[in-house]
């Protein structure tokens, strides 16, 4: 359970997966869904209004737009300072990813990697807050931009082929081969890389559960998920895990920081 608490800058919450949470902001309630983004203005009072049996996680990071982006840059949203809800905000994933790496490791030039991640944060929200859709890769055909992002927005639900073409109004034969032609690979490979990317970072850099975090990224189970793990990346995952914080010492776990906010 978060308790109420407030910051002098503003707070985004992205709801990464579990039933829609309920956060009290200023006296108001709001409704948070999974991969929906809250914002927190600075000062004003919040706290989650309730808590559940279901196990929920969320990304967050506490920024000062007007210090990130130039002043003509600046969207109205971070002006008024009111708390917001962004119910479809899958694309904020990867620069919460990006930038909370940044965050919890020592790299060079990290200084410069924060403020790059950060803007890239304060960036997205303002296109989602303009209603504004991802826009599609640049000399991809839309139809494998926009089966690309639905693989990337919606990586636990583990889309089809079948699912992806009935989309994008295409017959799946025909996206298979557009999707190979303009990727490389197929939708089921570039959701399965996608998935190893994003469980490198998650176990080096959190410390979910291997059996949460396996549900997380769309697996059946921790068994199934290892199996997936090691066939890509050659160990298991709590090896993964093990290697990344501690290289000195493969038998130590080691610290992990929790990036995640785990609510039971």
């Amino acid at each position: 359970m978060i308790h109420t608490h407030s910051h002098d800058v503003w707070e985004l919450y992205l709801q990464l997966a579990g039933p829609p949470t309920q956060w009290t902001v200023a006296g108001r309630t709001w409704h948070v869904p999974s991969r929906g983004l809250l914002g927190v203005p600075p000062g004003a009072p919040h706290a989650m209004a309730a808590s559940s049996t279901a196990p929920y996680h969320f990304y967050f990071a506490a920024l000062a737009p007007a210090d990130i982006v130039p002043a003509d840059d600046l969207h109205p949203l971070w002006r008024q300072r009111q708390p917001f809800v962004i119910s479809d905000a899958g694309s904020m994933v990867t620069p919460f990813e990006l930038f909370l790496r940044e965050v919890t490791t020592h790299q060079p030039l990290r200084t410069a990697g924060l403020t790059y991640t950060a803007a890239l944060l304060v960036t997205e929200a303002s296109r989602l807050a303009d209603g504004r859709q991802p826009g599609r890769d640049l000399a991809m055909h839309p139809a494998v931009s926009a089966a690309k992002r639905l693989i990337e927005n919606r990586l636990a639900e583990g889309l089809t082929t079948d699912d992806l073409a009935a989309a994008v109004h295409l017959s799946p034969a025909h996206l298979a081969e557009l999707f190979r032609t303009e990727t490389g690979e197929t939708p089921a490979r570039h959701r399965t890389r996608l998935r190893m990317e994003r469980a490198r970072l998650l176990l080096a850099e959190t410390d979910l559960p291997i059996t949460t975090l396996a549900i997380d990224l769309g697996y059946s189970s921790s068994q199934h998920f290892a199996t997936a793990f090691r066939r890509e990346i050659g160990t298991t995952p709590s090896r993964y895990r093990r290697k990344v914080t501690n290289p000195r010492d493969p038998s130590d776990l080691g610290a992990v920081c929790n990036i995640n906010g785990s609510v039971p």
